[in-house]
């Protein structure tokens, strides 16, 4: 049977550089920084509460908006603050800015969002709209 296999030009071009810098020491520091932030979403009772780990950002720089369903959040790790002739070995902080949009799947009520920013955490609290709470209705009796 004759099979035919596809080759991407970059592939090995692509193994290659994570093997140098694995040799370096430096792959962990690439992955990370080109990672997403990690956000835990959960809905407790007629709320959605959205955490981060974001130490190293200044509470100034972090912007917080709501479109619809649609969180985005950015903001921008602190750079380090290495003496000139310091040599880095290796460096899991990460640097630089960041933006990410998390899509929610209920109707929010976007009046009353609070956003808390403590120890390196970030807590945002979203409550869902009325609209978007299950409605009990009433049986009458005949």
């Amino acid at each position: 049977m004759l099979r035919f296999h596809m080759m991407n030009p970059f592939e090995g071009m692509q193994r290659e550089v994570e093997q140098l810098l694995r040799g370096f020491d430096l792959d962990p520091i690439v992955r990370r920084e080109q990672g997403r932030i990690d956000f835990k979403i959960r809905e407790q009772d007629e709320k959605y509460l959205v955490e981060a780990t974001l130490s190293g950002v200044d509470a100034e720089k972090l912007d917080i908006n709501v479109v619809d369903r649609q969180l985005v959040i950015k903001g921008e790790f602190a750079p380090l603050d290495l003496p000139e002739n310091a040599r880095v070995h290796r460096q899991e902080r990460r640097s630089g800015s960041f933006e990410q949009s998390l899509m929610l799947t209920n109707k929010l009520d976007t009046d009353n969002i609070a956003a808390e920013y403590k120890d390196g955490i970030l807590s945002i609290s979203i409550p869902r709209a009325k609209e978007a709470l299950p409605k009990r209705i009433e049986i009458k009796a005949g």
